[in-house]
């Protein structure tokens, strides 16, 4: 079996820019939750990478090159998951690779919004970042500019720490920064208002389309249909980059520079 250095250095040739492991015993692992076991009954590491996003792009205030830059960086993280899982199999250990955002369960209990585990809860066990006021993995290197992917495996591993110092410093740029006052003043984050903005092209979109149509007159129809909101959901579909809003990412100040 490779060496965990061995396989991180593997990891980053592959196009990971920061790679850490959590183990299944981890006390914070537990706490939130997270039942990685029963994805791979014999789980003994968590493999947390990174995958950083264009910050010229998330910042341009352009969002149709906001959501590509998403797009490509998925892009590459499913093929790093899908080449460590290889990695792992060809040197007898077995391994799951967990999807970076879709699919997901979209059954009454998750209802789409919570997947087999959790990436930023790992992220931060593994000692990638903290977890900061508006909820995103805040990573010293990259801060919230990020795409995290994780791979369940049976191989025992070296056991990287969470860092001694959250780099969030709860400054407030982002809760200043939510278009729909999201991030609260007790700092606890409205998910539904979250989602409700940030996924508008995609089934919240949807849904809302829908209502509209039914019941409605062919002139109402012919309306929606032709709007551009209405085209601008059917791009999301197609490309499958459904994210609407970053601006709670752009106004970090960390790893901006």
């Amino acid at each position: 079996m490779l060496s965990t250095i061995e396989l991180k250095e593997q990891i980053k040739a592959l196009g990971a820019d920061l790679v850490g492991v959590a183990g299944i015993n981890s006390p914070l692992l537990r706490e939130h939750g997270e039942e990685p076991e029963k994805l791979l009954p014999e789980t003994q590491s968590l493999i947390s990478f990174c995958v950083s996003l264009n910050k010229t792009a998330i910042c341009s205030g352009n969002l149709l090159l906001n959501r590509y830059d998403t797009m490509c960086v998925y892009e590459r993280i499913n093929h790093i998951s899908l080449e460590i899982t290889r990695i792992l199999y060809k040197h007898g250990a077995k391994a799951i690779s967990i999807p970076p955002y879709l699919p997901v369960d979209m059954g009454p209990e998750s209802k789409g919004m919570k997947g087999e585990v959790n990436h930023k809860t790992v992220a931060a066990i593994a000692g990638l970042g903290g977890i900061g006021l508006n909820r995103l993995l805040i990573t010293p290197e990259f801060g919230p500019f990020v795409r995290l992917g994780t791979v369940v495996t049976d191989a025992s591993m070296d056991i990287d720490q969470p860092l001694d110092e959250n780099p969030c410093d709860e400054c407030g740029l982002c809760q200043s920064a939510c278009p729909v006052e999201a991030i609260r003043e007790d700092g606890t984050l409205d998910y539904g208002a979250c989602t409700s903005n940030i996924l508008r092209t995609g089934l919240p979109g949807v849904i809302g389309v829908t209502r509209k149509l039914i019941g409605a007159d062919e002139k109402k129809i012919k309306e929606v249909i032709y709007s551009s909101d209405f085209w601008d959901i059917w791009q999301s579909t197609v490309s499958g980059s459904i994210y609407n809003c970053s601006e709670c990412m752009a106004s970090c100040p960390i790893g901006s520079d």
